[in-house]
């Protein structure tokens, strides 16, 4: 009787929940454990950014949202905001947009340096969810 019980209050959730619930299995699917995220985390910016940088440097970064962005049944996205150092000088900065993959690495989809921001400060919102745009223009003093 029991089993019949949890199964028609498992079919009597709303959409809602059942959304929820896939966005759940994929935040758990791919997000690596607290014990490798920084570390897979930084080594996979480290590899993008050194392919476009034959000096050596130093990246760091800031989360521009706390937490995994789930949106269908996508990877889980992180929004950062990196900086690449040479000789300890600030060469390059700017947004990124990544995805945990299998609990295994990070891709960055995408990265809009500085100067595009501020050329094109509406560009960002093809990228970024309206909060992290939000966050970004205020960085860098674009806020209205």
């Amino acid at each position: 009787m029991m089993p019949t019980i949890a199964l028609a209050l498992s079919l009597a959730q709303s959409p809602e929940d059942a959304m929820r619930q896939v966005q759940r299995s994929h935040i758990e699917a791919n997000v690596p454990a607290d014990a490798d995220f920084e570390r897979l985390l930084q080594g996979d910016l480290d590899r993008y950014f050194k392919a476009k940088r034959p000096k050596p440097f130093k990246l760091t970064y800031e989360f521009l949202r706390r937490g995994p962005t789930q949106s269908g049944v996508s990877y889980p996205k992180f929004y950062l905001w990196v900086q690449v150092s040479e000789e300890g000088r600030v060469v390059e900065q700017g947004a990124v947009r990544i995805a945990a993959v299998e609990k295994k690495e990070f891709q960055i989809t995408d990265f809009i340096g500085e100067p595009a921001i501020r050329s094109d400060p509406a560009g960002i919102n093809r990228v970024f969810p309206a909060l992290v745009c939000d966050t970004i223009k205020q960085r860098l003093g674009l806020a209205r």
